[in-house]
């Protein structure tokens, strides 16, 4: 080896001594190559998926670094990566069928050529190239010395990438890092995405994040790491919470959809926890505005009574929430503390929502009672509106055996015994036994006479339209009443009806005896 290819040599090594920086380490082993060999010019492509691209070259040639990039399978540059062996041309290089003319190279006016591999273990990572404008003869020292550099380039080529992956994981982990941080002290649902924009580009090496809440639509992000692009579900337990995606020029690989993949689990964790903030705060809004109701206090404009509405109390409370969310959107609800009754003010901005409300407390589960209050406007109404539907589904718990709907309006005399100790008073003693004697007769032969004469006082509307409205013949209530009267010793023609009529219904709401003795 003469004195200037030992140099050349000790120029390489100080050049690598230098450290893992590839963008220091490669243009002084170019510069190098170029003075030891008298070239007019030397370049070395880094072989990136597919693609050769130079990623130095002898200063003459320095603003086509990054620039200049072929196939695999093009020139002669891609014929020694895929066959792993040196080429030589000696003069007239374009004649040589496996070159490719780049014009930016100036490859015309070269005569002659040299290339070799760089190889780390069994895989080819580039090519180095020396180029001279006059034919030239490249003796075997020159070769060995090509040989020799290209080695030891390509170990500081695997060192380099290794350095550079781990400066990136470190980057990449730290970033992770302030983004779990911001999502955590994040609380506002709206501000999460200006978090993810602002996070995820530091960890993914400037790539564009978004996130994009509420499933997959129409738009819905692709999914291509070779294309530039990765898009991650934001999973909580079994809800998808959307997606979060993230888009740059350069390929993703593994290791940053992983990185991504956990990004997306912060950010599920951190929309649960403002969504837990925000019922949370919601909840509290809602039962204050009850509470203040319950006080007869008026809310005022801007609350959910400003519009037309009702109120609802369910009990018992299993599923109605649900049910009542489901049918009209905007609920107001709370539980009471016992968690036997839920009461709620549900808007209704049309007749449609009305019946889509009534349809669903008619369909409550079990044998549930819903009061419905009638259909208030203001806020001023609205500590009415809560008693009506208490009283509604009071009332409706002792009339709907079977459970289901009891409306305020359709109540009729009802809404008048509301507020009645129903233990304490009597009626006309006379009409209290009559009533109690029907009912045990009732109960014992299984006869409507309870509800006939009830249904018959109800109306006023005399025989033909009362046995219509219990779809009986006239004279089947004609002997109906005549029973009644015979087992009760009343004449119908001669009671005060309306008294009569109370009695029925206070009967009806007062708890059940234990057990009714069968009528004598």
């Amino acid at each position: 080896m003469s004195t200037t290819q030992a140099d050349a040599l000790s120029g390489v090594i100080a050049a690598i001594a230098r450290g893992p920086d590839l963008e220091r380490i490669m243009p002084a082993v170019v510069e190098v190559l170029t003075d030891a060999t008298a070239c007019h010019a030397c370049f070395i492509y880094f072989l990136e998926g597919d693609v050769l691209r130079i990623r130095a070259a002898s200063h003459v040639f320095a603003h086509v670094v990054g620039k200049v990039e072929f196939g695999v399978d093009e020139g002669l540059c891609g014929w020694v990566a895929r066959h792993r062996t040196p080429a030589f041309i000696r003069d007239n290089a374009l004649e040589d069928p496996r070159m490719k003319l780049v014009p930016e190279l100036h490859e015309e006016r070269f005569q002659s050529m040299v290339a070799v591999p760089l190889e780390r273990g069994e895989d080819v990572i580039g090519v180095v190239v020396l180029h001279t404008e006059a034919p030239r003869e490249f003796r075997k020292d020159v070769l060995d010395l090509l040989v020799t550099v290209a080695t030891l380039v390509s170990g500081a080529i695997a060192n380099a990438r290794l350095y550079d992956e781990s400066r990136r994981q470190v980057i990449a982990l730290r970033a992770l890092t302030e983004l779990s941080r911001g999502l955590a002290e994040t609380t506002e649902l709206e501000a999460l995405d200006a978090v993810v924009r602002a996070g995820v580009p530091p960890m993914l090496d400037g790539a564009r994040a978004r996130l994009q809440v509420g499933g997959l639509r129409t738009d819905a992000p692709v999914h291509d790491p070779a294309a530039g692009r990765l898009a991650v579900a934001v999973r909580g337990g079994r809800e998808t919470h959307g997606v979060l995606t993230a888009v740059r020029p350069a390929p993703f690989n593994g290791e940053d959809a992983q990185l991504l993949e956990a990004a997306a689990a912060q950010l599920a964790v951190a929309i649960e926890r403002a969504e837990l903030i925000d019922q949370l705060r919601d909840d509290t809004q809602v039962r204050e505005l009850f509470d203040r109701l319950d006080a007869g206090t008026d809310p005022g404009p801007g609350t959910a009574l400003d519009g037309s509405y009702a109120a609802v109390v369910v009990t018992p409370v299993a599923g109605a929430e649900r049910t009542l969310r489901a049918a009209v959107p905007g609920v107001l609800s709370v539980t009471d503390a016992d968690g036997t009754r839920l009461r709620a003010l549900v808007p209704l901005p049309g007749p449609q929502e009305l019946l889509l409300l009534d349809a669903a407390l008619r369909r409550m589960p079990g044998k549930a009672v819903a009061g419905r209050s009638d259909v208030h406007r203001g806020s001023g109404a609205g500590a009415q509106a809560l008693v009506e539907a208490a009283d509604a589904a009071r009332l409706g718990g002792r009339l709907l055996a079977s459970g289901g709907l009891q409306v305020f309006s359709e109540l009729g005399p009802y809404r008048f015994l509301t507020g009645l100790d129903l233990l304490a008073g009597r009626p006309d003693p006379r009409h209290a036994e009559a009533v109690v004697r029907l009912r045990q007769y009732d109960a014992a032969r299984g006869t409507p006479l309870r509800e006939t004469l009830e249904r018959y006082l109800a109306g006023r509307e005399g025989i033909v339209r009362s046995a219509r409205a219990l779809d009986v013949h006239p004279n089947t209530l004609r002997q109906r009443l005549q029973r009644i009267e015979e087992l009760t010793g009343l004449v119908l023609a001669q009671e005060d009806l309306l008294s009569l009529e109370l009695t029925l219904k206070l009967e009806r709401l007062r708890p059940p005896p234990v057990r009714d003795a069968p009528p004598g």
